[in-house]
Order: structure tokens, then C-alpha cells, then sequence
């Protein structure tokens, strides 16, 4: 089965409550890993890897937290899951790294599955975070 590990889903979690706060609210890694019964933890880890990324601000201090660096329109799901996971590959030999498969010699579904791949990173690059709110965007990008 095709999916995003739990680092990615918790990180789009985290940045679609943040997306969702009023203006000027920050968020506590505590209060959205409590309100998703996500490890605190994971979502620290994680919130502090999307700053070091340039997708999330962090405030320090007693009244400190977290906000969104960027309008959701400007954050793409594979923007998202890249940071998280490493890049997008459905097969290794697609992955943007150096395919060491012992079935290279003799692959023959290498060259499809770039085409493949090529496709579903620009589908998940059309897919903002902002889109996430709303059914008829997604639909649109489909």
C-alpha cells in the first residue's frame, strides 16, 4: 500500500491547525499534539523540523508557540511530506536517489514508474495546505 508515514500526516495535522487559528494565535506543541492524541514528543520533533524548513515560526518565551511562515496557499503537500519524509518516490529507482536495486541491470518498470512519479509529485504539488479546507478545491485540482 501507497501512503505517507505518521511523521507526514501528524506534520500537515499540526500545519492545518495552524492554518485554522485566528490571526496573531500561537499554538503550543502540547495543545495540538493533546487536541489530535498525537505523542508530544513527535509533534515537538516535528513542528521544530517544519521551522528549520521555513513553513512554520516559533516564538519562544512564556507566551511563546508556533504560527504558519507562509499563507497556506503557499504550501504544497509534497512541500510538506518532502520535508518530513525525504523525497517523493513510489519505487527507489524514483526516489531522486541513487537506485542500488540488484534488479536494475534487468528493470523494466523504471521507466514508466519516472512518468508515474513525475505525474504524482506535480498532483501533490498542485494540492495546498489551504486546499485541505475546502472539498471543492480539492476537487478542483483533481
Amino acid at each position: 500500500m501507497l501512503r505517507i508515514n505518521k511523521r507526514a500526516e501528524y506534520g500537515i495535522i499540526a500545519l492545518k491547525h495552524l492554518l485554522n487559528q485566528p490571526e496573531g494565535k500561537v499554538s503550543r506543541a502540547k495543545e495540538i499534539a493533546q487536541v489530535y492524541n498525537i505523542p508530544n514528543e513527535i509533534m515537538a520533533k516535528i513542528l521544530q523540523q517544519l521551522v528549520r524548513h521555513g513553513m512554520v515560526y516559533s516564538t519562544q518565551g512564556a507566551n511563546g508557540g508556533y504560527t504558519l511562515a507562509k499563507d497556506g496557499n503557499q504550501i504544497s503537500l509534497s512541500d510538506i511530506i518532502e520535508t518530513l519524509e525525504g523525497p517523493l518516490g513510489i519505487v527507489e529507482c524514483t526516489a531522486g536517489e541513487e537506485c542500488n536495486c540488484i534488479q536494475l541491470p534487468y528493470c523494466n518498470i523504471s521507466a514508466p514508474f519516472s512518468v508515474i512519479q513525475k505525474q504524482f509529485k506535480l498532483f501533490l504539488s498542485g494540492v495546498s495546505l489551504a486546499d485541505l479546507n475546502s472539498d471543492l478545491e480539492i476537487q478542483k485540482v483533481v
